[in-house]
């Protein structure tokens, strides 16, 4: 019988904390990805299996709470769950507890399937005969679902450099990971903003993927709300957006 949750014990390492010894909030999505394949794992559709059909898991889209960061080597509790299909795309939820047992962080996910030689999404039936469409566990950890993120209208982007996309950045799909995203989306904002206030939510998109050797053209802009817009752009192809809010 599967559990409704995968979970683990988790100690914060050194390498994922920023300069107040706290998560960095861009290392929660490289710890997000490694439930997510624990937890499709778990489920009977590892990347092995879905390779062996001729496709892969892509993520499309990531929601992430922060109710407050834990600590450099401070043990927290994991879990994740699949969520549910919704069209073509599949859901994960995931949720972050302190000691005490105290969601601190929550999150969600939407992926979908990649047809690995086209490069194309194929339909969930794919795997449905070894995982399920209904949801694991009925509980959500973060409503609604992670959200398509539009640029506010009447806000002017500002250049932010330029990502050239390197060996040590790439996946097995052979494209930038998922991981490095949230990384390159943070590292474009007024340095004032990640070193000293705290972020509350953060959402990105996965547009396009980015292959070995592509620039990407980063572009940022603070919208009316506040939060931090945070484009990438290969050509004319918007490759990925981010938003980033940050608490008062």
């Amino acid at each position: 019988m599967i559990p409704d949750k995968y979970q683990e014990e988790y100690l914060i390492p050194l390498n994922f904390v920023d300069n107040k010894s706290r998560l960095r909030p861009s290392s929660f999505f490289d710890i997000a990805q490694e439930l997510a394949v624990r937890g499709s794992t778990q489920l009977g559709a590892p990347d092995a299996v879905l390779h062996g059909r001729g496709i892969g898991w892509i993520l499309l889209r990531n929601a992430i709470h922060f109710d407050a960061m834990p600590g450099i080597e401070e043990k927290v509790k994991l879990q994740t769950w699949h969520s549910g299909v919704v069209g073509p795309l599949l859901t994960r939820d995931y949720l972050c507890l302190d000691a005490s047992g105290k969601a601190i962080i929550r999150a969600t996910s939407s992926w979908a399937l990649m047809d690995v030689k086209a490069r194309s999404i194929v339909k969930p039936e794919r795997i449905l005969d070894i995982y399920p469409s209904d949801p694991q566990c009925p509980e959500r950890a973060l409503l609604p679902n992670a959200p398509k993120i539009i640029f506010p209208q009447d806000c002017v982007r500002e250049e932010a450099g330029m990502h050239r996309v390197t060996y040590s950045e790439l996946d097995y799909n052979e494209h930038a990971n998922n991981g490095r995203y949230p990384h390159w989306a943070i590292d474009c904002l007024p340095p004032e903003y990640p070193m000293n206030k705290t972020v509350r939510d953060f959402y990105l998109n996965y547009n396009h993927e980015i292959r070995l050797g592509e620039s990407v053209q980063l572009l940022r802009a603070q919208g009316p709300d506040g939060a931090w817009y945070v484009e990438g752009f290969c050509g004319d192809i918007q490759c990925f957006i981010s938003k980033i809010v940050f608490a008062d």
